[in-house]
C-alpha cells in the first residue's frame, strides 16, 4: 500500500462522518455560497494595495483616489461577511431538515430559519460600542451601530452559534402544532407561513435575547467579548511559555480551517508583545546592536504565510502537479493571482480548505513544521532575525529577503521551506482525487 493510499485509507472515515454531518456542511457550504463575493473583494484589495497605493505609478497617473472605491467594495463583501454566512447557515440547515423529511415546509421555512439565524447574532451583538470620529482622538459612545469588526470576521463566531442553536431550537418548536396558527384555505402559502413559524420564532427570539441580556446585565460584558475572552485566556498562558509560538500557531490554523479568521482573534493577545519584539529588533538593528528577538509577527509570516494562512501557494502549485480534480484546478487559477499577494480568502473558502477532511493535516502541521525548522536555525545564528516590518502584499521569498534586510541565508531558507510545503502537501491532494467531493445539503 502506498504513502498516498494509507492518507487515503486514514481519511477516509473523517472525510465521510464530515460530509454527513449537518451542521459541518451548513458552515462549508455556506462559506462555498459567498465565494464570488470574496473573489470581488480579494481584486479589489490586490488593486488598492499593488495598483492604486504604487507610489512608482503614482508619479505618472494619481489612482489614490480610486481607493475609496476598493474600500466600498470591502465594506459591501467581506465587511460583512459574518451577515451572509450567518444567514446561510440557517438556510441551509433548515433546508437540509425539510429535504430529509423531518418537518414540511409548510411549517418549517428555510428562509425564516435564516432570518431568524441573522436576528439572533445582531442580538447578541453589543447595543453600544466606542468609536473615534473621523478627525477626532478621543473615543465616543454610540448606540444603534454594529461595528465593522463583528460584522466581518470578528463576529463569525457569534453567528455560528446563532444560526446552529437558533434554527435547532426553531425546528423543535415549529414541530408542535399547538404553536402553529392555522390559516384558512385559500390564503397564500408565504402568507401562511409567516403565521405557522410566528410564536415558534418569537419564542425563539425572546430566550435568546432574556439570556444575552441577563448576561450583559450579570457580567458587564458582551457576547462577543466574552467569547474572545474565553478564546484568549489559553492564549494568554501560551505566551508566557517557551512553546507558546508553536501553541499560538496551532490555534491560528485550527481556527481558520473552521472559517474564523485566526490572526484577527489571536491578535488581541499576540499584538502587543509581538509588537514590541519587532520595534526593539528594527532600534537595535538601527544602532547597529545585536538583535534580541526571535518571535515576531514578520519573523512569523515569512515562513508561515506563504501565499496565506497555511502555506496557501504550496497548495495550490501542488494542486497543478498532481490533482486530477477539474474543480480544485479552475478555483486554484483564479485564485494563484491573489494568493502570490498572500490574499488566500479565494482559495480558503472556493476549493474550499475551510472544514476539508483531505487538508487538515497538512493546512495545520506545515506552518508548525516550517516554524520548527527555521526557530533552532535562527536561534543557532545561521540565518537572521527579522529587522524590517515588510508589507504584507510581498510575495513569498521576497518577504524574507526585505524583513531580514537581504539576509541570503534566510532567503534560501525560505526557499527551500517553501519547496518542501509542495512536497508535503501532495500527498494529500493525491488522497483527494480518491475522496468524496463532499455532500451538500441539498
Amino acid at each position: 500500500m502506498s504513502f498516498t493510499d494509507r492518507i487515503t485509507k486514514l481519511i477516509m472515515p473523517l472525510a465521510s462522518k464530515m460530509a454527513n454531518q449537518r451542521h459541518l456542511v451548513a458552515m462549508r457550504d455556506s462559506f462555498i455560497d459567498i465565494m464570488p463575493i470574496i473573489m470581488a473583494s480579494s481584486l479589489f484589495t490586490l488593486l488598492n494595495a499593488v495598483v492604486f497605493t504604487n507610489e512608482t505609478l503614482n508619479k505618472y497617473v494619481d489612482l489614490v483616489f480610486l481607493t475609496d472605491m476598493g474600500t466600498m467594495v470591502n465594506n459591501g463583501t467581506m465587511g460583512v461577511m459574518t451577515i451572509f454566512v450567518t444567514f446561510l447557515i440557517g438556510y441551509r440547515l433548515a433546508r437540509y431538515y425539510i429535504n430529509k423529511g423531518t418537518i414540511e415546509r409548510k411549517d418549517f421555512n428555510e428562509l425564516h430559519a435564516g432570518i431568524l439565524s441573522l436576528a439572533l447574532a445582531l442580538i447578541m451583538f453589543p447595543l453600544f460600542n466606542d468609536i473615534v470620529p473621523v478627525g477626532a482622538t478621543d473615543s465616543v459612545e454610540v448606540a444603534g451601530v454594529y461595528l465593522q469588526s463583528l460584522t466581518s470576521s470578528g463576529g463569525l463566531f457569534v453567528g455560528i452559534l446563532a444560526a446552529i442553536l437558533g434554527t435547532e431550537m426553531l425546528l423543535r418548536l415549529s414541530k408542535n402544532e399547538k404553536l402553529r396558527i392555522k390559516m384558512p384555505d385559500g390564503v397564500p402559502p408565504a402568507v401562511a407561513s409567516s403565521f405557522n413559524s410566528l410564536i415558534p420564532e418569537v419564542l425563539v427570539i425572546l430566550v435568546f435575547a432574556a439570556i444575552t441580556f441577563t448576561i450583559v446585565k450579570v457580567t458587564g460584558t458582551t457576547i462577543p467579548a466574552i467569547i474572545q475572552s474565553i478564546i484568549s485566556t489559553p492564549l494568554q498562558y501560551a505566551m508566557e511559555s517557551p512553546v507558546g509560538l508553536f501553541v499560538v500557531q496551532l490555534f491560528t490554523q485550527v481556527f481558520w480551517f473552521f472559517g474564523l479568521h485566526g490572526q484577527n482573534i489571536v491578535s488581541s493577545v499576540t499584538s502587543p508583545p509581538m509588537l514590541t519584539a519587532i520595534q526593539q529588533n528594527v532600534e537595535a538593528f538601527a544602532a547597529g546592536d545585536a538583535i534580541p528577538n526571535i518571535v515576531t509577527n514578520p519573523w512569523i509570516g515569512m515562513y508561515t504565510l506563504f501565499g496565506g494562512t497555511g502555506a496557501i501557494l504550496p497548495l495550490l502549485i501542488a494542486i497543478f502537479l498532481v490533482s486530477k480534480r477539474k474543480d480544485y484546478r479552475d478555483i486554484g487559477k483564479i485564485g494563484l493571482l491573489p494568493s502570490i499577494f498572500n490574499i488566500s480568502e479565494p482559495i480558503m473558502f472556493g476549493i474550499p480548505v475551510v472544514m476539508n477532511p483531505f487538508l487538515v493535516i497538512p493546512f495545520i502541521c506545515v506552518p508548525l513544521i516550517n516554524l520548527a525548522i527555521a526557530y533552532p536555525l535562527t536561534a543557532l545564528g545561521l540565518v537572521a532575525k527579522s529587522v524590517v516590518i515588510p508589507p504584507w502584499i510581498l510575495p513569498p521569498i521576497i518577504t524574507t529577503w526585505v524583513t531580514t534586510a537581504g539576509d541570503i541565508p534566510a532567503t534560501l531558507l525560505s526557499v527551500v521551506l517553501f519547496v518542501l510545503d509542495i512536497f508535503l502537501y501532495m500527498p494529500f491532494v493525491m488522497a483527494s482525487n480518491k475522496g468524496l467531493k463532499g455532500e451538500t445539503l441539498e
